[in-house]
């Protein structure tokens, strides 16, 4: 008789722990799905302040890719043994030394020690604060629609506080260098202090060998789904496609930053700048399915060539002797084009990673998806780096233009033949994981 209270109220203790979890993952998403104060006058400080050349610059990019694929079957193995909680936790501390090393330290390798221990910190932060919502959604029918406006809420909250917060780092910039990087470091800590909030809902009872049995099937996955990849034409043509788009995006971003602060743009204009495309990021995506019926199976390759042509103009345009006012205008135009592109390629990577699989491989395909992005971007980054060292950034613009335009069109034709066709020409294995 007295056991039946007794459970009902764990129960009743469970959900309101679960409530809890659930109200503070909004919160925590604010201040730590990512640096808030710090990308957009990152090119500036670590040129500016810590005397890093443009050319470096990009290649602590590519150390950062690279970190991240080297660290993903680490920070699993990390967050099997010590679960989603305490990785959490220890993601945003390393987070926040990583933040310490690049206010403190002086010249390249330092710098790259904190861009390395930044890497590693993200790494293990992303595989973590996901779960942890998971965990705290009941398992009822309607748990994946939960988990999407929760997580959807948080993640618009989240652009907004990035935006202002983008903003006021520029113009902060400018009346003194630190003050971005001090809020992008309270920031952090306000995050780790959150993390340590969370409640735990799914608590590990079998120790030690339930982690290693977990590790142990998480890498058969990952070994399945690169088995997978190989076999299937659509899904590795789909993969190379995806991962060669956000390279050059991302690529970009670095290139923008460092044309403006060479054109003699200041921090405050360049934070305005990033705010807008930040905004017309969110409004991009909304066009996506209405892109994907024009363009088809050339969806992703109009989107490469129109990246890579507006990497030529910005080249061309700063070259070009015009009045200052005007060069910035075109060069703000050209971004805002860059971001609606990369707002329909964050809908349809997944529209199309979808499709033809199941939910038993999905997330496998993701985590391949995750590595070739990340090793298309150490090439991307590797050879843009090179590039700088030998060219200006405006020379830079056009060289990496011109070299993505025989990319894609290199990629249309292999994809061709893979991607785009109907069910019934798709080799048996592009349809292993297929529901119909």
């Amino acid at each position: 008789m007295r056991r039946g209270p007794k459970i009902k109220e764990e129960v009743l203790e469970i959900a309101k722990l679960r409530k809890y979890n659930m109200k503070l993952y909004k919160f925590y998403i604010m201040f730590g799905y990512d640096m808030l104060f710090y990308y957009v006058i990152k090119v500036l400080y670590f040129s500016q302040v810590k005397n890093i050349s443009d050319a470096s610059i990009v290649s602590l990019s590519t150390i950062y890719a690279l970190t991240s694929i080297l660290f993903l079957i680490i920070s699993t193995a990390i967050n099997t043994k010590i679960g989603n909680k305490r990785t959490l936790i220890l993601g945003n501390f390393i987070n926040i030394i990583s933040i310490i090393i690049f206010i403190t330290g002086n010249g390249f390798e330092q710098i790259l020690i904190g861009q390395i221990l930044n890497a590693i910190a993200f790494s293990m932060k992303n595989i973590s604060f996901g779960p942890i919502l998971s965990e705290s959604i009941p398992k009822t029918k309607n748990k994946g629609e939960i988990f999407s406006k929760i997580d959807g809420n948080a993640f618009s909250k989240f652009c907004i506080f990035s935006a202002i917060a983008t903003v006021l780092a520029g113009f902060l910039y400018d009346i003194n260098y630190n003050i971005p990087m001090y809020l992008c470091l309270t920031c952090a800590i306000i995050a780790t202090i959150l993390s340590t909030r969370f409640k735990e809902i799914e608590k590990n009872k079998k120790g030690k060998t339930n982690s290693r049995e977990h590790l142990i099937k998480y890498i058969n996955e990952l070994k399945t789904g690169f088995i997978f990849t190989i076999k299937s034409g659509r899904i590795k043509a789909l993969l190379l496609s995806l991962g060669f788009i956000f390279a050059i995006i991302t690529l970009f971003s670095t290139y923008q930053m460092t044309l403006l602060k060479n054109i003699g743009v200041s921090a405050g204009i360049i934070g305005l700048i990033s705010m807008l495309q930040t905004i017309l990021k969110g409004q991009g995506g909304k066009f996506a399915n209405k892109y994907n019926e024009k363009y088809k199976n050339k969806s992703l390759t109009s989107m490469s060539l129109v990246i890579a042509i507006i990497f030529i103009t910005m080249g061309i345009i700063s070259t070009i002797n015009i009045d200052f006012k005007i060069k910035v205008l075109i060069i703000t135009v050209l971004s805002v084009v860059l971001s609606l592109v990369e707002g329909l390629y964050n809908i349809l990577y997944k529209k199309y990673l979808n499709n033809f699989t199941n939910t038993k491989i999905l997330p496998t395909i993701y985590s391949v998806d995750n590595i070739y992005c990340n090793f298309e971007r150490v090439i991307i980054y590797s050879i843009g780096s090179f590039v700088l060292t030998i060219f200006s950034v405006n020379y830079g613009f056009i060289i990496m233009g011109v070299l993505f335009i025989i990319i894609a069109l290199i990629l249309q034709l292999y994809m061709k033949s893979r991607v785009g066709l109907t069910v019934e020409e798709y080799k048996k294995e592009d349809l292993k994981y297929f529901e119909k």
